[in-house]
């Protein structure tokens, strides 16, 4: 039965001259060795396990296994852990070198002197995955066996990489942290990258340590795109085919100023989806529905506007959509996908009620407008509250045909006034020809008109 190991490490105290020197003054002294930097080492394991709890376990001390040097780091991923203690209880393992920092890998490779180095940031002993064993060729059957892989065949012979994930990139947000952490005027992104600015700081770096440890607590270095969500205005309803304006407004809280042109609002979940509400006059494009409206200073507020195109439903529906911040070609960022919703009830479009028309008035619910008679307007009440309206009867508006003026009118008295016909006249109550003669006379005329108010009043009653 296995029993747990401490995690422990067994280095080399730093002596006070080292304190003094940088790790690339211990580098051009040309020694493969990593004694000269055990200060800077020790603090940054502490930091990496400080900040990649659990990613690390103690391979020693173990009955099968021994070191080459009291100052190796023991640290191992548990797989490698588990394969090392399978070979070394067939073979004893002897371990020349194990976990290495990024100031190690930092010494090793720029001293010319240990023949074949991985570049720092890339050597598998930074993720806690490789050994390098003294007595390599009698322990081969057991590692292989065990699952470790010989890859540089008389190149590295003692090197052995095992079962593992890639963790490199930790290593080296260890010391980025452990550098901002003492360096407040001279931050780098913690971004696991080891290029020229993070080589410079590990030169430069104090080969006996730092005067405080990578974990202490300060916050993170800000980021150059980042938000919070301020105030968020969608209609609650609205009708099919409308067009309501809608906005967004957020905080810049990261270091980078947002644009007009590729500071953007986008459709999410999934992001980029074809927008419901997309409308082809206002938005950007499909995906797109705002830029920020105008440029967006750190700690200021940007509003996003647009117009949502409210689509066609054939009854009351909920339709909504969510929407993020993004960088165009760069990030997205700020709140969740889902911290922005517009949520629109939805009505269909309500139906066309027609209106017929009587003469020149119009008929609907019951009325009957007023039409002209003559040069005025004759309104006649029957006892109710609607308006009989009159058909447009004066010399001015006489239809004359080839046959000569009008002669007479005559009125059907038998008949009930007939239909209302669209164009104003009365289809069989009053019924007119054309033939030679003079225009009616003044009186004619007005009987004319009382004939027909009489109609109208008859017809109404029943």
């Amino acid at each position: 039965m296995r029993r747990p190991i401490a995690l422990t490490l067994t280095l080399l105290a730093a002596s006070s001259a080292a304190s003094a020197q940088t790790v690339a003054n211990v580098a051009a002294r040309g020694q493969c060795s990593t004694a000269g930097v055990v200060g800077i080492s020790r603090q940054l394991v502490d930091t990496q396990l400080c900040m990649f709890p659990g990613a690390f376990v103690n391979a020693a001390p173990h009955a099968g296994i021994n070191l080459s040097d009291s100052r190796l780091f023991t640290l191992a991923q548990a797989a490698t852990r588990d394969a090392l203690w399978a070979a070394a209880r067939t073979t004893p393992l002897t371990i020349n070198s194990m976990f290495r920092t990024l100031a190690d890998q930092y010494v090793l490779y720029h001293s010319g002197a240990c023949g074949l180095a991985a570049t720092p940031g890339n050597s598998n002993h930074e993720t806690g995955t490789a050994v390098d064993l003294a007595n390599w060729s009698a322990a081969m059957r057991a590692m292989t066996n065990a699952g470790c892989r010989h890859p540089y065949p008389g190149r590295d012979d003692v090197h052995f990489d095992c079962p593992g994930g890639d963790r490199r990139a930790d290593s080296v947000r260890a010391f980025q942290r452990l550098w901002n952490v003492n360096n407040a005027g001279d931050r780098i992104a913690e971004d696991g990258d080891y290029g020229p600015m993070t080589a410079a700081r590990v030169a430069r770096s104090p080969a006996g340590g730092f005067g405080r440890n990578g974990c202490a607590d300060v916050p993170p270095p800000t980021p150059a795109w980042a938000a919070t969500l301020v105030t968020v205005s969608c209609p609650r309803e609205a009708t099919s085919g409308e067009r309501p304006v809608a906005y967004v407004e957020y905080r810049n809280t990261g270091t980078a100023t947002w644009d007009t042109t590729n500071t953007r609002l986008g459709t999410t979940g999934p992001r980029d989806h074809r927008g419901v509400f997309f409308d082809m006059t206002n938005w950007l494009n499909a995906t797109r529905p705002s830029s920020v409206d105008r440029a967006t200073a750190t700690g200021a507020v940007g509003r996003f506007s647009f117009v949502l195109s409210i689509p066609e439903v054939a009854a009351d529906m909920t339709v909504s959509e969510t929407y993020g911040l993004l960088q165009e070609s760069v990030t997205w960022f700020g709140p969740a996908d889902t911290a922005v919703r517009c949520a629109v009830l939805v009505h269909p479009r309500a139906r066309d009620a027609g209106m017929a028309d009587v003469g020149n008035g119009d008929v609907g619910n019951g009325d009957v407008g007023n039409g002209d008679v003559g040069n005025g307007d004759v309104a006649m009440a029957d006892g109710s509250d609607d308006d009989a309206g009159m058909a447009d009867v004066s010399s001015d508006d006489a239809e004359v045909s080839d046959a000569g003026p009008i002669e007479e009118s005559y009125v059907n008295e038998g008949g009930d006034g007939g239909d209302a016909d669209p164009m104003g006249g009365v289809d069989g109550g009053c019924q007119c020809h054309t033939g030679a003669g003079t225009r009616p006379s003044g009186s004619a005329l007005a009987l004319a008109i009382g004939a027909l108010v009489l109609g109208w009043r008859r017809r109404r009653r029943r």
